[in-house]
């Protein structure tokens, strides 16, 4: 339909090292290791009416448990974990 839109994105990342040796085990610390792949779907869809217009979607609409980065500073060593399901709803009007 000319005023109906959907949208949907995945995204996948394999399997990543986290350190410039490709250390393949995690320490004790988890500041190192592999980091596993994980896929993250995301789907949205955009309504026009006129002047308005209305937008929503669902981002990691299977929730994957998933992180993409290992930190050893700040907020303190370990695992960054990555988004849950979230969701967004958005109304536009055009002047």
């Amino acid at each position: 339909y000319s005023s109906l839109s959907v949208t949907a994105q995945l995204s996948y990342v394999s399997n990543t090292f986290s350190d410039a040796t490709n250390t393949k085990n995690a320490n004790a610390a988890a500041t190192i290791g592999v980091i596993p792949s994980y896929t993250i779907t995301d789907i949205a869809a955009t309504y026009r009416l006129k002047k308005y217009t209305f937008k929503a979607g669902l981002n990691n609409l299977t929730n994957a448990k998933y992180f993409t980065r290992r930190a050893g500073g700040f907020p303190g060593p370990g695992v960054m974990p990555g988004e849950a399901r979230n969701f967004f709803v958005t109304v536009g009007f055009k002047l």
